[in-house]
């Protein structure tokens, strides 16, 4: 089980156990959320945070990308081999189980079932392999993409911007004024419901670059340990109280599930501050997210993310809520199961691919 799962995508790399730990907090929000939705889960009633933890994804992705190219020299990044396997591990991470998911949907819809979660027609299918429609929770396939587009040029300023005097300062205001920049081009208010474009989304992603700058350019505040603790578990309380159900009973106003959807900053500086929280502070919430159940459930959360509606959809057709708890066991085990299933098939196996120069002879 270890080797097969634990083991860390590349011998000899730093793993840091904690932020799988983190990644499998975020998918377990998203189907605590859907869940409830479904009426599986009445109490506690955990519908409308699903969209906080597709923004810790968000957080995770960018934190995870831009420290590992800020940890390169800035002549390095002009290595035409780093970019292309940059690019290759970014299609290899998404596409192989995104296409397995689009292609037997596909054939599942024209096959005329229509209990399957994804309904993909010809039109459908043309529009997901575009990144231009997502489907349920596919929408945030689209936005991940186009931000890894995006990263290397904002990587590329940050990493000049470094080599000047006061250049981590100078590094730390440009990521500000692109946060603000964003949230001006693109109003939190005036965002579709699960829009496949980046532009709303960009200010969740630029808070897990700037969790990245800050872990790299100020190392000395990890010697603040306790007080970085008592920010984890501050920030985990507030994440508690942005659930809607609980927001309305404290408030008393009216229940609303779409709430926090349009959260992006609020959410994208806790995500980031947290991640930072865990990393410096350690302790108990540290070693929570590094035990081994956590960290499977982060290693297999893409296939999770992407599996759990239609295993959620099949348990449905088969009644098991009306079993009550062993009902929602045999769920939860179900989309363990698949997605474990998932991971060794169609992610596992791509893990170690990248492009190697030929030599040239003379």
């Amino acid at each position: 089980m270890r080797r097969l799962f634990l083991a860390p995508a590349t011998a000899g790399t730093a793993h840091v156990l904690p932020l799988d730990g983190l990644r499998g907090l975020a998918v377990l929000i998203v189907i605590g959320s859907h869940l409830s939705n479904a009426g599986w889960l009445p109490w506690p009633n955990l519908s409308g945070i699903g969209k906080s933890g597709v923004y810790l994804f968000f957080v995770l992705s960018a934190y995870l990308l831009a420290h590992a190219m800020l940890a390169r020299p800035l002549a390095s990044l002009a290595n035409r081999r780093y970019w292309i396997n940059y690019a290759l591990r970014r299609v290899l991470r998404i596409w192989p189980l995104y296409l397995v998911i689009l292609l037997s949907s596909w054939s599942l819809t024209r096959a005329g079932i229509g209990d399957w979660h994804y309904q993909i027609d010809n039109a459908a299918l043309l529009g997901h392999l575009a990144l231009r429609e997502g489907q349920s929770v596919l929408w945030s396939i689209p936005v991940e993409f186009s931000f890894y587009l995006w990263l290397p040029l904002i990587v590329g300023a940050l990493a000049l911007l470094r080599a000047l005097p006061g250049g981590r300062w100078l590094g730390l205001l440009l990521l500000v004024l692109l946060v603000l920049l964003a949230r001006w081009h693109w109003p939190a208010a005036q965002a579709p419901a699960n829009g496949v474009q980046l532009g709303p989304y960009l200010v969740v992603f630029l808070c897990g670059v700037a969790a990245a700058w800050v872990h790299g350019a100020w190392p000395g505040l990890a010697r603040w340990r306790r007080l970085w603790q008592v920010l984890a578990w501050l920030l985990l309380g507030l994440l508690v109280l942005a659930t809607p159900s609980l927001w309305a009973l404290l408030r008393g106003g009216n229940y609303d599930p779409e709430l926090n959807h349009r959260w992006f900053t609020a959410f994208g500086m806790g995500w980031g501050l947290l991640l930072l929280a865990v990393l410096w502070g350690g302790g108990a919430l540290a070693r929570f997210f590094a035990c081994a159940p956590m960290r499977l459930t982060g290693v297999v959360s893409f296939s999770a993310y992407l599996w759990h509606m239609p295993v959620l959809q099949a348990a449905n057709a088969l009644g098991l809520r009306e079993w009550g708890a062993a009902g929602l066991i045999l769920l939860l085990a179900g989309m363990l199961s698949a997605a474990m299933i998932s991971f060794l098939l169609f992610e596992r196996p791509w893990r170690g691919v990248h492009y190697r120069a030929r030599p040239t002879g003379r």
